[in-house]
């Protein structure tokens, strides 16, 4: 599995200098946050039978609400008051795992 993982990024050129892109690691980008965020995208698509998906609909979705709440600490995904919070709880990570080609 590791060797399918390298030569899969070996197809990618992440030079930051070429892309302009060096946005997709910010303050929410920890390997904590990023773990939880990839665990809730993937029970997402497997529970719902899907590969297309929001932010939204992660931070949404009942795992995802349980899980910040239990590992974090943090209010409920729903509260109207968190939802800054959320927006970039959620679409940080996304961000980079675009950025890493793990999504598309």
């Amino acid at each position: 599995m590791e060797e399918k993982i390298i030569n899969y990024l070996k197809q990618f050129d992440f030079d930051i200098k070429k892309s302009k892109n060096a946005r997709f690691l910010d303050q929410k980008v920890t390997p904590d946050v990023l773990s939880i965020v990839a665990d809730c995208v993937l029970n997402y698509i497997d529970n719902n039978d899907v590969i297309e998906f929001t932010s939204t609909d992660i931070w949404r979705d009942e795992y995802s609400n349980e899980n910040v709440i239990d590992i974090f600490g943090k209010t409920d995904v729903l509260n109207p008051k968190a939802k800054n919070e959320y927006d970039k709880f959620f679409q940080q990570p996304l961000k980079a795992l675009s950025y890493a080609r793990i999504l598309r």
